[in-house]
């Protein structure tokens, strides 16, 4: 399809919102469900890896949790029964940063979406409004039928030209063309368990962002000296709070799953509750949007206990899924 042409395609098709701080998860879940996969978002966290993903800015920036390599996730969807097809560009597209090239990439990017929806497949576009993923669910002349964060709020999704997206770090679109069937499920499992391990154990690649169990400190030193951006602080508590929880309910079918690691991946369990405890105070006190929360001293001293004792919780709970990794989980190569 080429969204230059006067043909039309519309083909909108049945997909359940489901909502998410962590947007990929929740457009991906809700395709996945279109697509008749049984999975929720803890599935989809848990396997793709993003629930055990860290990135936070110097200052807090809002860009910090989707700042990391998405192609990481991908295998985390075939372990969940769909192959993935995806387009991913470098260079920024919005309405301040848009060049031929990118426009180029916009319009590769809608005849790859627009052929997934033909044959009944939705997607996964990012920049839908904001720098945030969205489902599409249909296309019509050159514009994305889409599901987005605005349903939450209900606000109206007018169709976005395949040339208005807003895209920092690259058009990216997401297809799920075929099933998958792997017989070995504990294999994915352990899979799973070592890709968290590995994300929260690598550090930084980029100098202004903390990752992994390190971006704790990040956020501490932003609170410490006070130059936490307030709208980007409550995002990312929003943010990150839920991540926890989606670990832990992950870990707890990892274990229901895999009597053998069961025992580790318990500990891990319990680590992550207390994690999530931590976290979820922390987004009680910086609540989205933000109001005047990190003015006040206090509520940074209080933040900094909480962000200390999340980190050193979910520390232990990465040295309780290290110790389940040494044991014989029945797995081979899918």
């Amino acid at each position: 399809m080429n969204p230059t042409t006067e043909k039309a395609i519309k083909v909108p098709m049945e997909v359940k919102y489901v909502p998410a701080w962590l947007t990929w998860v929740g457009c991906v879940t809700s395709c996945l469900n279109a697509l008749e996969v049984k999975c929720d978002v803890h599935d989809v966290a848990g396997m793709s890896g993003y629930a055990f993903m860290l990135s936070v800015h110097e200052q807090l920036c809002p860009s910090g949790p989707t700042v990391f390599e998405w192609g990481t996730m991908l295998p985390g969807i075939s372990a969940l029964g769909r192959t993935s097809l995806v387009m991913q560009t470098c260079q920024c597209h919005n309405k301040d940063h848009a060049t031929d090239l990118t426009r180029e990439h916009c319009k590769q990017a809608f005849d790859l979406v627009a052929r997934e929806i033909e044959a009944g497949r939705p997607c996964v576009i990012w920049g839908t409004y904001l720098p945030e993923f969205g489902v599409v669910y249909g296309v019509e002349d050159d514009k994305y039928l889409v599901k987005s964060f605005k349903e939450c709020i209900n606000e109206e999704q007018p169709p976005i030209k395949y040339d208005e997206i807003d895209a920092p770090g690259g058009v990216y679109a997401l297809g799920f063309p075929s099933p998958t069937k792997y017989k070995k499920a504990n294999a994915w499992d352990r899979h799973a368990v070592a890709g968290g391990v590995q994300k929260l154990r690598l550090p930084s690649r980029r100098p202004k962002y903390g990752s992994g169990l390190e971006a704790y400190d990040t956020w501490i030193n932003a609170f410490e000296k006070d130059i936490a951006h307030p709208f980007g602080n409550a995002y990312n508590a929003q943010c990150y709070n839920e991540g926890r929880w989606y670990a832990e309910n992950f870990l707890k079918r990892i274990e229901e799953r895999n009597p053998v690691a069961a025992e580790p991946i318990n500990k891990a369990v319990g680590f992550y509750e207390k994690a999530h405890e931590a976290t979820k105070e922390l987004a009680k006190i910086f609540t989205f949007p933000p109001g005047e929360q990190l003015k006040d001293e206090k509520n940074r001293i209080e933040g900094v206990k909480l962000l200390r004792d999340a980190r050193d919780a979910e520390t232990k709970a990465v040295e309780a899924m290290e110790e389940s990794l040494k044991l014989d989980w029945n797995a081979t190569d899918c």
